[in-house]
């Protein structure tokens, strides 16, 4: 997909999104276990601290002492990372076996009140203090409990990288479902993409509905204008030939009048009358074959060459019945060409009509696709044209010989159709059959990936 595609937009959000949520929840998790870790811990040492208030008793100068054979080991251990100490007036007075005759710095609370906070220990050990001051048998001391957090933090950390590797796999799976999901939401749209293309080559008339909800009122308006430019194209054809129909009689009338007998007199007002006449029939014709061009859009059909071609040469066939009609199409030449039928009938009906006129008996048609480009060649085997000529051919009204019916358009039709493509023209005189050779080339590839 293109950078600049809702896919990838989309996609590039999801992802986005994707690592904002499992970076919120990498905190969230870590400060919820530390938090826990710590409350357990600090609830453990609240346990503690009345446990030794509980031990605590005085000498008769009310120093207090402590009945060592119900305290927990662990404070005999040097170094334990369990440890307490009591003070008695800011001075300690007891500390556990385990601080190695270090002491504790800590503010004294309130009476009363107790205290938490995170203190460096022996050993350089990272510590969580409570302090409680209190008063027993009328004296007041302070209690602190500590212990070593190190251990809880290892397995903090251990819970961390087992966390970091499960949500990056976590990740992993979404981000592929996320990918999946994406690529299948957005099948209906790369099929109505592929039937846009389609129409642009006049495959199909109209796109299919089967599509989601969100995009299906776009494709019924697409549908709609299709029809109505399908139908006013079809109408205005159908209204130029009634025209010309219509025209045909009053013409003729026209024409007869210009030969009555009435005005053999008049020789002035019989020539303008007939001149004026030709001149109708002239823009009539030309006006009728230029409406043609409009169907070079989507709404008609495309050009087939192995239906087209044949009834194409079978009815020129009809009209130029002493002449053969060759044609000559190369081995990769494919069936249809991203090309209106209206508008290649009308291209080549007049090159190769146009050849049957002049040739004396054969006339070579070739037709390839070379660098996406179509290639078509006419030769006949007529008397040709002069080189000081062939640039007047495309000329409109212009007839090199008055001798054949015609009104000096269709040549001039042929250039315009090619000019619309994008296409040229080349005359030139025939190495294969010694008359006219006619050449034009039309480009493809703009229609195709347009």
């Amino acid at each position: 997909m293109k950078a600049d595609s809702l896919q990838l937009r989309l996609g590039l959000s999801l992802l986005l999104s994707l690592i904002a949520v499992f970076i919120i929840l990498w905190f969230l998790i870590s400060h919820s276990i530390r938090s826990l870790t710590e409350d357990y811990a600090l609830s453990h040492l609240q346990h503690d601290t009345e446990s030794l208030l509980a031990t605590v008793h005085f000498d008769p100068q009310k120093k207090p002492l402590l009945d060592k054979t119900k305290l927990n080991l662990i404070y005999q251990r040097p170094f334990s990372g369990h440890y307490y100490q009591i003070n008695q007036a800011g001075v300690p007075q007891l500390r556990s076996r385990s601080l190695w005759d270090q002491d504790l710095e800590f503010d004294t609370p309130i009476n009363g009140q107790a205290i938490n906070l995170h203190t460096t220990g022996p050993e350089q050990q990272s510590l969580l203090l409570y302090v409680a001051s209190y008063t027993k048998s009328g004296v007041g001391i302070t209690i602190a409990v500590a212990e070593d957090l190190s251990p809880m933090e290892q397995d903090v950390e251990r819970f961390q990288h087992y966390f970091a590797l499960t949500a990056l796999l976590a990740f992993l799976i979404l981000l592929i479902l996320q990918r999946w999901l994406l690529m299948r939401s957005f099948q209906p749209l790369e099929k109505l993409q592929a039937e846009v293309q389609e129409l642009e080559r006049g495959g199909i008339n109209k796109l299919s509905q089967n599509v989601p909800t969100e995009i299906k009122p776009l494709v019924a308006e697409v549908n709609l204008l299709l029809s109505l430019m399908a139908e006013r194209l079809q109408r205005s054809r159908h209204t130029l030939g009634d025209l010309a129909h219509a025209l045909k009689t009053p013409l003729t009338l026209l024409r007869q009048l210009a030969d009555d007998e009435a005005l053999s007199d008049n020789v002035r007002t019989k020539k303008i009358l007939s001149q004026q006449t030709d001149k109708m029939l002239r823009l009539i014709n030309h006006s009728l074959k230029r409406a043609r061009l409009a169907g070079e859009g989507p709404a008609g059909s495309t050009f087939s060459i192995n239906n087209d071609i044949p009834a194409l040469l079978d009815t020129l066939q009809h009209m130029h019945k002493d002449n053969e009609f060759e044609f000559i199409p190369s081995e990769s030449l494919p069936d249809r060409l991203p090309l209106d039928r209206e508008d290649m009938l009308e291209l080549l009906g007049n090159l190769l009509d146009n050849a049957g006129k002049w040739a004396r008996q054969h006339i070579r048609f070739t037709l390839c696709i070379n660098e996406n480009n179509l290639r078509c060649t006419i030769e006949d085997d007529g008397p040709g044209v002069d080189q000081a000529n062939l640039k007047l051919l495309t000329q409109r009204g212009l007839r090199l010989d008055e001798s054949a019916d015609g009104h000096g358009l269709g040549l001039a039709i042929v250039k315009d159709i090619i000019h619309q493509y994008s296409g040229n023209i080349h005359f030139s005189k025939s190495g294969t059959t010694g008359g006219l050779q006619v050449s034009f080339e039309i480009p493809l590839s703009s229609r195709e990936h347009h």
